[in-house]
């Protein structure tokens, strides 16, 4: 793998989060990039991701800053209920 970046998201629910993302990975299928989340302590979830070029870093952050943001979403809409 030639790029990586890695993002830390502390929020108080992010083994929630972490649960609701981990099936995803199993889903992974890219041959040119590779994802890796886990969680430190109970309110930090880290994101790694290694990729062959710039087209498919971008394309894998895109997917999983979305998938992470779509689960902190549907917390604070069951939360409000």
């Amino acid at each position: 793998m030639k790029l990586s970046a890695e993002f830390t998201f502390e929020t108080e629910t992010a083994e929630k989060i972490y649960q609701a993302v981990l099936p995803e990975l199993n889903d992974n299928f890219s041959e040119r990039s590779r994802i890796g989340v886990t969680l430190e302590d109970a309110d930090h979830l880290v994101l790694t991701v290694r990729a062959e070029d710039t087209v498919s870093l971008r394309s894998a952050l895109n997917t999983w800053f979305r998938l992470i943001q779509i689960a902190q979403e549907v917390l604070e809409v069951t939360s409000e209920a």
